[in-house]
């Protein structure tokens, strides 16, 4: 995926997203998060801090976020039952920005989890 300079996007996590047959997913819980930032991007990646509905999972808080610098990696990965709770309407969506202005970014992201 890309996004422009000073870019945003929020992903629905409970009812947004499709699998890979396109069919649409309401995740319950979020097992694993990796995001991949590409190597030629001039800025970081930040993932987290949607300003409303904010999906917490790994983050302690809505506004908390983690910066993915050009070429990063990020695996977080809940192996409990629980894993990390989606929230339909109230916490249910992740925000992945780019950091700066001046150049897009790059990025590929995979979740898996629980759709109960």
């Amino acid at each position: 995926r890309t996004l422009a300079a000073s870019a945003n996007g929020d992903l629905d996590l409970a009812g947004g997203l499709t699998d890979a047959f396109g069919a649409a997913i309401t995740f319950a819980r979020i097992k694993w998060i990796e995001l991949e930032a590409d190597s030629t991007n001039t800025n970081n990646v930040v993932l987290g801090g949607a300003p409303a509905n904010a999906f917490v999972g790994p983050f302690g808080a809505a506004a908390h976020t983690i910066s993915v610098v050009p070429g990063g990696k990020l695996r977080l990965v809940a192996p409990n039952a629980a894993g990390y709770a989606v929230t339909a309407g109230t916490g249910d969506l992740l925000r992945v920005a780019n950091s700066g202005a001046g150049t897009s970014v790059k990025y590929r992201l995979i979740l898996g989890g629980s759709l109960t």
